[in-house]
């Protein structure tokens, strides 16, 4: 094959296609970010909506704690028809009965503005070690009642915690009351960057492995850099764990699954270089002892007679 059928390269088609690949990629993270983003803020409306004479009722989720097993909310109301007065405040007082674990009654006063009300539920069916894989079922129930008597309601859902996706179903209008479930699950974001933390310690302990088998394989003695690299490796391999976002506890998946793997292959690929280098650092010497001994006696041999007299 002569020069000219040669494939001619052209270097600024490859940089062209990498910075086409990069922002295509770029560009399907966005618009991920953007779906997540649009799916968070969205309101979910349930209950009567239909009523003229209801209270709607407004849930914000600020947090979901899988530690202490509880979800954080803040509940707003809106009487609306005649359960309201000329300036839009309550014409009765209002109670609010719900499931939550700190108290079930929630009390607005007539006349005056509704506050804001604290609301906390607990957790069911999960555990936090499951993590990034956890998930947890929330069951919500709602009355409201004025004057005694039960009082038609309209709820809107709202989730405001990014870590979390919580997605209400089982909705039971049972009448003057609200009964539904969530599931809550960890978010698209929180979710791939578990994942990709997982990955790198994997990948980063591979490379302590490659490593020390290219120091043992080729017998090369304590190598510094190497050394080196794995140490501080291995103490690395701790903050990157922790940066995980919800503070999984040691024990959970991702530990099981990453970060107990990856400390023992950097931890016996480091105690493994360190072992063999000094083995063969001694052998080494020893080689050399014994090659110095050999050419002092090898030129002892070679000195002639008279010349040692003549000293």
């Amino acid at each position: 094959m002569g020069p000219s059928s040669r494939p001619v390269r052209n270097p600024a088609l490859k940089v062209i296609v990498f910075a086409i690949v990069i922002a295509l990629l770029t560009a399907g993270s966005i618009v991920v970010y953007l779906l997540e983003r649009q799916d968070g803020q969205s309101q979910i409306t349930l209950g009567d909506q239909n009523s003229a004479d209801r209270i709607d009722i407004s849930v914000f989720v600020q947090k979901t704690d899988p530690v202490l097993q509880e979800l954080s909310a803040q509940v707003e109301i809106d009487p609306v028809g005649s359960l309201a007065d000329e300036d839009g405040f309550p014409r009765q007082d209002i109670t609010v009965h719900t499931n939550g674990v700190r108290g079930d009654t929630l009390a607005f006063k007539a006349g005056r503005s509704p506050s804001v009300a604290d609301l906390r539920v607990a957790l069911n069916d999960g555990v936090i070690t499951d993590y990034p894989f956890d998930s947890y079922q929330i069951d919500f129930g709602f009355a409201a009642e004025v004057a005694g008597k039960n009082v038609p309601i309209s709820l809107s859902f709202v989730n405001a915690d990014s870590f979390f996706k919580i997605k209400p179903k089982d909705v039971k209008d049972l009448g003057g009351g609200l009964v539904f479930s969530a599931q809550a699950v960890r978010s698209t974001g929180t979710f791939a960057f578990a994942l990709f933390v997982m990955a790198f310690m994997w990948f980063l302990s591979l490379a302590a492995v490659i490593a020390a088998w290219f120091v043992i394989r080729d017998r090369r003695g304590l190598l510094w850099p190497s050394m080196s690299f794995m140490g501080a490796l291995l103490f690395a391999l701790v903050p990157l764990r922790n940066a995980v976002p919800g503070s999984p506890p040691i024990g959970s998946v991702v530990d099981f699954a990453s970060f107990f793997m990856a400390e023992a292959l950097v931890s016996l690929s480091l105690i493994t270089t360190v072992i063999t280098g000094y083995r063969v650092e001694r052998a080494n010497a020893r080689a050399a002892a014994a090659e110095a001994e050999a050419a002092a006696a090898a030129a002892a041999a070679e000195t002639p007679p008279l010349a040692t007299a003549a000293k």
